[in-house]
């Protein structure tokens, strides 16, 4: 019953996946923007269709690892769920904004200059 009653247990993959999914729009945003890649306002319709979508993927995801580590184990399971929510921007990043078959002049290889060299696309 105590899990019911605890904000703390609906809020925290609220709002980190409110966070999560607001930082790979805004990264996937910037890679079209750098790359020249459609029309920017189709793209800002897109991309506001999928805010939604993958907040609520982001949201399951930190609800499954949370309630997988249990209360007490809390730290352990944000930093797991934080590990798990990086690597899921960093794949629909790559997947969602490095378009292989858009012809880009801008970005050679559809990879923006200032992506890090160290991070596969």
């Amino acid at each position: 019953m105590r899990a019911a009653v605890d904000g703390a247990g609906f809020l925290l993959p609220v709002g980190a996946g409110g966070v999560a999914a607001g930082a790979t729009v805004w990264t996937v945003a910037q890679v079209w923007r750098t790359c020249d890649v459609g029309n920017g306002s189709a793209n800002g319709a897109v991309l506001l269709l999928l805010l939604p979508v993958l907040w609520g993927v982001f949201a399951a995801l930190w609800t499954a690892v949370l309630r997988a580590f249990g209360a007490g184990r809390r730290t352990g399971a944000v930093a797991a769920a934080l590990c798990g929510s990086v690597g899921l921007a960093w794949a629909l990043v790559s997947w969602i904004g490095v378009l292989d078959s858009y012809p880009a002049p801008v970005c050679p290889g559809n990879v923006p200059p200032w992506w890090p060299a160290v991070v596969p696309v």
